[in-house]
């Protein structure tokens, strides 16, 4: 269960597709300075959004997933789809 009212307002982001190999979502750590709301726009060959909804990623909990540096200086925190908690808007 979650402790949010209904008005309450994230930062949203798109990811435009998954990290096929560990099935799974990078979160830069700029992104985290709050809970964010996702979504995975990624559609395959038939146009179908593999990945439907809104998903919920906490800040603190986003955190304690594995990291990856991108270009050297960019920190991704790795989190697999199954993991992400949906969220109704």
């Amino acid at each position: 269960m979650h402790n949010y009212h209904n008005d309450t307002k994230f930062n949203k982001y798109t990811i435009k597709e998954p990290i096929w190999k560990t099935k799974s979502v990078g979160i830069a750590d700029y992104r985290l300075k709050h809970d964010l709301l996702v979504n995975i726009s990624y559609k395959n060959k038939d146009g179908d959004i593999l990945f439907p909804g809104n998903f919920l990623v906490k800040q603190e909990v986003a955190k304690t997933y594995p990291i990856q540096i991108i270009k050297g200086k960019v920190k991704l925190y790795i989190i697999p789809i199954d993991d992400l908690m949906e969220w109704k808007i």
